[in-house]
């Protein structure tokens, strides 16, 4: 065999083994994907919407590979032939380029342009699925005019098209200068451009594409002012740019015609006059003048702070939001109901009770029951997953058939942890499946026989023939799936909860999965929130996930509830309670993948928590709002939760309530309060009058206690106060139990080893205790101090009743006779 045709057997083998790689790499994947799909309920409409993204990824992807290779194709035209040199010994041998070598060469750098302008573009089909079908809120900004549904539909679409078409102009107009430049075509006197009749209307087409580009952003700048995109509105910057917009449009268009008048005749001096008036125009009226304006007005138009305000509700879901103190307890015995504990001690505690858990499985999240299992105690559900860390460290490692089919696959029923009055006391929680499948934390995929667990049959999928066997096997990349034995068996694919709602809404961001228990049925539930960063006239919300998380979003709304059932794997998408037009958009197009609210089960309806990153927002707009000069601090750090009762005269059973208080100096400002009611949800502001001052933190041990989490609450019109200080090893673990309970309630103040005892410390007291009782070191010093010239001055006086009193106090202060104020030094 001759070695030209060695040399292109092997590589139309090379290429067609890619071919197979890499085509039986993407069919596996899609027979995958689809298999999954058929089995959840509405699963068509993820296949559907699946491919319309192919679609779109794909109509960018030509339309990128087409630009580029179409430019570079008209340079190629202009080159009549390319020589490269080579020395060899003391010559320099001279060859021409292969016009078809050359003409591959130009075709394969224009596909390689393309697949770089496409980079990032993957989920561009979501833009583009809302801009055809727009959602509609019925409400106009106060500016343009425009429905509130424009820039959360069109606009988005829009400037993402305007950013591609910018970056794909400019990037060709430069790399086409660059070869002009080096052919000869294109060279510069005197700063002004000559060029060749060819060249110049090659690049005068292009400076009228990018001139046309520039223009259609500044036609797009009002809307982008009005929605934030350009900071923080005001009204100085806003008349500036909504005057510079058509001027700059205007230079815009006329450097279009200037640009092809040049392609056509060499103008060099009105090309470089234009264009230098547009970009000036660009520079002045959108960043010089804005930004001198706009850093004096520190006090926005009332009108304008008046229309902010409403359409921040609707952005953030605050159209609830009222002023009134939540449903308050009648007295102050009901600290025996309010939690003392949190939702991380909890978890460490459970971790520790291996009687309670299963081998290989550990606690993955609890929640708290509005209803109590304990005489009315606080209690807590703790779900388990697999315990995935103490697998892989067995020794010898596991086979395939232990780590996906073997007990360490699933987990045991959860159970409830009761609040005592020191401790926490577990109880099994009755539920009609013993097997947990699905949760937070199910990494792994799973294989099942169906006749064993025929709950599995349709959340699962069936590995029934060769190929589907086949294909699973390529697409998880677990070769034991496609032996014969498997067949007939199901498997569970995606079981962490947040990747398998995530996968079948990526357009929603899900919060971080519940346990919640309803007609006997472990179920997860986790909301889904639309996000933005355009809305009109709304201010960003900085770390509406968390603390830290450093997300500044203009418009975040909860509005998917998420739940699967734990056993069967049962995937459904609901509408959220509150729900607005943009999720009412996305369940028309994705029906019936998303369904109404009437369908949500009555019994999970009824204990919905409110979404956690929705309050964290509405608290961050309730301190914007603040009309004081104070600044507010959060007391606590972060929501807490509470069961709290029924309003005065309503039916309704106890709710799961989240709180967040802020304090000014050291009285309490606002009490923020929120819960997911049968009618939807309910946002509360509390700003007692006058304003309760607060105890001061607590402050532990580094070594022996740790202060629990503040809870604030109504209790009789007054604010109650609870914090515990918790005894925990310095070498870390759970906590054995609570060291003290301090409680405040109005102008009472009580202390103890346990809640009855603090309880009982608190309705002792009186109203004329001048402060409350305080942990730090410094001001606890100070009250002692006090205590002791008190009970002095009382001693000397022969008022034996009245010194007795106060050295109680003293002692209780001091910790005498209960706890030492400071651990044992180590013998060294």
């Amino acid at each position: 065999m001759k070695p030209v045709v060695r040399r292109r057997a092997l590589l139309v083998g090379v290429g067609l083994l890619v071919a197979v790689l890499v085509g039986g790499r993407w069919l596996a994947l899609e027979t995958a994907e689809r298999a999954w799909g058929a089995s959840l309920p509405g699963g068509t409409a993820y296949l559907t919407a699946r491919d319309f993204a192919r679609l779109v990824s794909g109509l960018l992807l030509i339309g990128a590979v087409a630009w580029g290779t179409a430019n570079l194709l008209f340079v190629y035209r202009s080159i009549g032939s390319m020589q490269l040199s080579r020395r060899l010994g003391d010559l320099e041998i001279v060859e021409a380029v292969p016009q078809p070598l050359l003409l591959a060469g130009t075709i394969a750098c224009g596909l390689v342009f393309g697949f770089l302008l496409t980079l990032g573009t993957g989920d561009w089909w979501m833009s583009a699925a809302l801009a055809s079908r727009p959602p509609t809120f019925g409400v106009t900004d106060p500016v343009l005019h425009q429905d509130l549904g424009y820039y959360l539909g069109v606009l988005p679409w829009t400037e993402r098209l305007r950013e591609l078409a910018l970056v794909a102009v400019c990037s060709a107009t430069f790399v086409v200068a660059l070869l002009y430049v080096g052919i000869g075509s294109l060279r510069f006197r005197r700063w002004l451009p000559y060029a060749n009749a060819h060249a110049r209307a090659h690049l005068g087409v292009l400076l009228a594409l990018l001139a046309l580009t520039l223009t259609w952003g500044a036609v797009l700048d009002p809307a982008e002012t009005v929605a934030g995109l350009h900071g923080t509105l005001t009204h100085p910057t806003l008349g500036v740019r909504l005057a510079a917009a058509p001027v700059v449009s205007a230079f815009g268009a006329a450097a279009t015609v200037v640009s092809l008048v040049w392609g056509l005749r060499e103008k060099p001096v009105l090309l470089v006059t234009a264009w230098s008036a547009l970009l000036a125009a660009s520079l002045f009226g959108f960043a010089v003048i804005p930004g001198s304006r706009g850093r004096g007005s520190a006090d926005p138009d009332p009108a304008l702070a008046a229309e902010r305000q409403r359409l921040e509700g609707l952005a953030f879901g605050l159209s609830t939001l009222v002023d009134g103190a939540p449903p308050g307890f009648p007295g102050p015995d009901a600290a025996a109901t309010v939690p003392i504990w949190d939702a991380k001690r909890v978890l460490v505690k459970a971790a520790s009770r291996r009687d309670l858990v299963r081998p290989q499985s550990t606690p993955t999240a609890t929640g708290l029951l509005p209803h109590s299992l304990g005489d009315g105690r606080a209690t807590w559900l703790v779900a388990l997953r697999p315990d995935v860390d103490s697998v892989a460290l067995q020794q010898p490692p596991p086979s395939w058939a232990a780590i996906h089919r073997g007990p360490s696959v699933r987990v045991g029923r959860p159970f409830a942890a009761v609040e005592d009055d020191t401790l926490l006391a577990f109880a099994p929680v009755a539920t009609r499946d013993s097997t947990t499948w699905f949760g937070p934390g199910f990494t792994d995929f799973a294989v099942a026989a169906p006749d064993s667990w025929p709950a599995l049959r349709q959340s699962g999928v069936a590995l029934a023939g060769w190929w589907r066997r086949t294909a699973l096997a390529w697409a998880l990349q677990s070769p034991a799936l496609a032996r014969r034995e498997t067949d007939g068996l199901v498997l569970l694919w995606r079981r962490a909860v947040p990747e398998r709602l995530g996968r079948l809404a990526p357009f929603a961001s899900f919060d971080d999965a519940v346990p919640l228990v309803a007609d006997s049925a472990l179920w997860w539930v986790a909301y889904g929130y639309f996000e933005a960063q355009a809305f009109p006239l709304a201010r960003p919300v900085e770390g509406s996930a968390g603390a830290g998380s450093g997300d500044s979003l203009r418009y975040l709304h909860a509005g998917l509830v998420g739940t699967v059932n734990a056993a069967s794997g049962d995937t459904r998408l609901y509408l959220a309670p509150g729900a607005d037009s943009l999720a009412a958009t996305w369940a028309r197009l994705l029906a019936p993948l998303i369904r109404p609210l009437d369908s949500l089960p009555r019994a999970l309806r009824a204990q919905l928590p409110f979404p956690v990153r929705a309050f964290r927002a509405a608290t961050a707009l309730v301190e914007h709002r603040r009309t004081d000069t104070t600044a507010w601090s959060a007391r606590p750090r972060e929501p807490f939760e509470i069961v709290a009762p029924a309003a005065d005269g309503s039916t309704e059973r106890p709710r799961v309530w989240m709180g967040q208080g802020f304090e000014a100096g050291s009285t309490l400002a606002a009490l923020v309060t929120a819960t997911m009611a049968p009618d939807g949800p309910r946002l509360l502001v509390w700003r007692p009058k006058p304003a309760p001052r607060l105890p001061p933190g607590l402050v532990g041990s580094p070594n022996t206690t740790a202060p629990g989490v503040p809870r604030l609450w109504n209790v009789a019109r007054a604010v109650f106060f609870e914090q515990a200080l918790f005894s925990e090893p310095a070498t870390g673990g759970p906590a054995t139990g609570i060291d003290t309970v301090f409680l405040s309630w109005g102008e009472h103040r009580g202390q103890g080893r346990s809640v009855a005892a603090a309880l009982h410390s608190l309705l002792a007291s009186g109203s004329d205790v001048p402060a409350a009782p305080d942990t730090a070191l410094a001001a606890r010093w100070r009250r002692a101090q006090q205590l002791a010239a008190e009970a002095d001055a009382a001693l000397a006086a022969g008022n034996l009743e009245r010194f007795g009193h106060l050295y109680s106090q003293l002692k209780e202060l001091l910790g005498l006779g209960r706890r030492k104020l400071a651990p044992t030094p180590e013998r060294r």
